[in-house]
């Protein structure tokens, strides 16, 4: 080597060296690579993106932003602003909270919120007003730290637990852990608390086991490893599948579920039939194991938005051996660690909160330690607060309405894509049926692109279809990316429903012109310049290759 270190070429295009150096500097896992390869494209074309998960709606509720000037404005919180609006400007009143809630029409009554609030705060023989009185008035001081999460914290844990409790999963305001980091801070203490162990000074990561679904929380994938963890994924999650993963990882004692009440990728619905079944099966399991228990992640993040009213979700930690017939299971909450928060359903990503439970004391502890070692709960207040307005203060109405904007959106995209096979004279692209959230699966067909191999493949040929043309190029995500391996039935690319009417016109537009290039005599030419293009970023056919989940 003449006394030089060799150098490799990283997916982002720095140097790194490929043995004996203290820092990696480059990186050559899928989901760097994707994102490097949409980053190139970026510079190269104005795409449209549809990559993206966020709502359509460019701001929360107005009373969601409302609650954030008051608190900036007058340092107080939500039961303060619920007496505020309400008129009351002087003494607050248990009848102040009933005018706002009548006023306002939230999805969770302010009433409500406090009447499980009251019995956590009270002294002996202070009533309920005296106690009202001292939580709406007092004031958060910005440059002090406190203990708990805010320091005045119990405010925004009750109004979650609130939430935990419409849905179905029991929960109290001293059973709530706040996070910042958004869900990905509760999913990373949960990880930890199940493939790490402390003995004083030392801490160990034994690794673990996390079944997921194919179409998780495409983050996620980089969450079991950082704890010496893996991913196993099945296509559909099923009490089936659970029970015939189980028996086939017995020896592994540290293994956990992911369970997401919508797919990331597909966007089907936890049903009620399937949530039971899932339930009976880890039940049964650590009634019979319970010196060996599987615990699950709830990511119930996109609770209310259904595509389908009919066909609403339910939260794995809502079930309960009763619901099954054999009550002597007790609660899934025992094995639970349910996640909420205000980024999807209620279009406050800027938040970076959640809000995360269990009935577990055992999984309570462990992911508050964890909580406190990856610096995830000490959130600003009016993050904090806010995240609660936006989970609790939305009018139902508000939520349904967006329901139905999707709803309409899919309809519209749907038609689109059947005008485009008709005009191609072949099923060249088509969308998944979904129940919930707004994602879009958007199926290619691999006869359109012969020389693709992946959803990879098919992810760049749509972002560099237009070679030199500025204006061309489509962003969405590989289903990969959410454990997708399958191809069976095409290519699955991730797209979004919430883009608005002009970018989704624009994605119509420009999928018809791509489906037309790739379908016509040029298409095969036009394929092997796209892929090119993209293995000139990251060394697409190795990753995969290697890629595991």
């Amino acid at each position: 080597m003449n006394g030089k270190l060799s150098q490799s070429r990283s997916v982002t295009g720095r140097p790194s060296t490929s043995r004996g150096a203290v820092l990696q500097s480059g990186f050559d896992d899928l989901y760097t690579a994707v994102y490097a390869v949409l980053d190139d494209a970026k510079s190269r074309h104005d795409l449209v993106k549809l990559y993206k998960g966020s709502h359509t709606s460019p701001d929360p509720h107005p009373v969601v932003t409302d609650v954030g000037s008051f608190f900036y404005r007058e340092r107080q919180g939500l039961f303060g602003y619920a007496c505020h609006q309400a008129g009351n400007h002087h003494s607050p009143t248990l009848a102040d909270l009933d005018v706002f809630d009548a006023a306002y029409q939230p999805r969770i009554s302010v009433r409500a919120v406090y009447e499980l609030l009251y019995p956590q705060l009270a002294r002996p023989g202070e009533s309920a007003v005296e106690v009202l009185r001292y939580v709406a008035g007092r004031r958060h001081r910005l440059g002090a730290y406190r203990g708990g999460s805010s320091g005045f914290d119990e405010e925004a844990r009750a109004f979650a637990a609130a939430h935990f409790t419409s849905v179905g999963v029991p929960c109290g305001p001293d059973r709530v852990a706040v996070f910042c980091g958004g869900a990905k801070g509760a999913f990373m203490a949960f990880c930890a608390a199940i493939m790490c162990r402390r003995r004083h000074d030392d801490l160990h990561h034994l690794g673990g086991l996390l079944l997921t679904p194919a179409g998780y929380y495409q983050s996620l994938r980089l969450i079991p490893p950082v704890f010496g963890g893996t991913i196993h994924v099945t296509p559909e999650l099923t009490g089936t599948a659970v029970s015939e993963w189980l028996a086939a990882t017995a020896d592994h004692p540290r293994r956990c579920v992911y369970v997401p009440l919508v797919n990331n990728a597909d966007g089907a619905v936890l049903t009620r039939e399937r949530a039971h079944d899932i339930a009976g099966v880890m039940l049964e399991h650590n009634a019979i194991h319970p010196g060996r228990p599987v615990y699950v992640l709830a990511d119930d993040v996109y609770a209310l938005s259904w595509l389908d009213p009919h066909q609403p979700g339910l939260p794995i930690g809502a079930v309960t051996g009763t619901d099954l017939g054999e009550p002597a299971l007790g609660p899934m909450s025992d094995w639970t660690l349910s996640v909420a928060t205000p980024s999807k359903t209620f279009a406050l990503p800027t938040s970076r909160v959640a809000f995360a439970t269990t009935t577990s004391p055992a999984l309570a502890a462990a992911v508050a330690h964890y909580r406190t070692v990856l610096s995830q709960g000490r959130v600003p207040q009016a993050s904090e607060l806010t995240a609660a307005a936006a989970i609790c203060l939305t009018p139902t109405s508000w939520i349904n309405d967006w329901n139905v904007e999707y709803r309409s959106a899919l309809q519209a995209v749907s038609l689109a894509l059947h005008q485009i096979n008709t005009r191609l004279g072949h099923q060249a692209v088509w969308a998944d049926p979904i129940e919930g959230g707004w994602y879009l699966p958007l199926r290619v067909s691999p006869t359109l692109l012969p020389s693709a191999a992946s959803s990879v493949d098919a992810f760049a040929a749509l972002l560099h279809y237009g070679g030199a043309d500025p204006d061309s190029g489509i962003a969405l995500l590989p289903g990969e990316l959410f454990g997708h391996r399958d191809y069976n039935g095409g290519f699955l690319l991730r797209g979004t429903l919430a883009a608005g009417d002009r970018e989704l016109h624009r994605f119509v537009s420009r999928l018809t012109q791509a489906a037309t290039l790739y379908s016509g005599p040029a298409g095969p030419d036009i394929t092997v310049r796209a892929l090119r293009q993209a293995r000139t970023v990251a060394d697409l056919d190795a990753i995969l290759a290697s890629t595991r989940y």
